[in-house]
């Protein structure tokens, strides 16, 4: 049980050390695999949204808590939530459906400072 967090640049070359950085965590706090591997993907999906449609040039903050009812993991940017193009393209828009597909739950909070996305695996 414990905490987590890193800061990663707006760069989507930032992801891979993201992805073994949490990987890497996760497994020394005792997560198992699986879930562990959707836990990683799902965050991943969130911070690559994060990096391409939050429209701003700050870093995106990676936050993690692990306790007796699983993991929580919190995306936040400072942008501002960017509804979708219209039409959709049937290539794009499938990060979020993903997400929720990966993890116990996951939830969206947008607002003036910015989103967070909050994931959370049961444990």
């Amino acid at each position: 049980m414990g905490t987590f967090e890193t800061h990663v640049e707006p760069a989507l070359t930032a992801l891979a050390p993201m992805r073994h950085l949490l990987d890497a965590w996760l497994e020394d706090d005792g997560m198992d695999e699986p879930p562990r591997a959707a836990v990683v993907l799902a965050t991943h999906e969130a911070v690559a949204n994060a990096i391409e449609h939050a429209g701003a040039p700050g870093h995106v903050l990676v936050r993690v808590q692990s306790g007796s009812d699983g993991v929580v993991i919190e995306v936040s940017d400072d942008g501002r939530w960017k509804p979708p193009d219209e039409p959709q393209s049937v290539d794009r828009g499938r990060g979020l459906t993903l997400i929720r597909s990966l993890v116990s739950d996951a939830q969206i909070k947008t607002g003036n400072r910015g989103t967070t996305v909050r994931i959370h695996q049961l444990g």
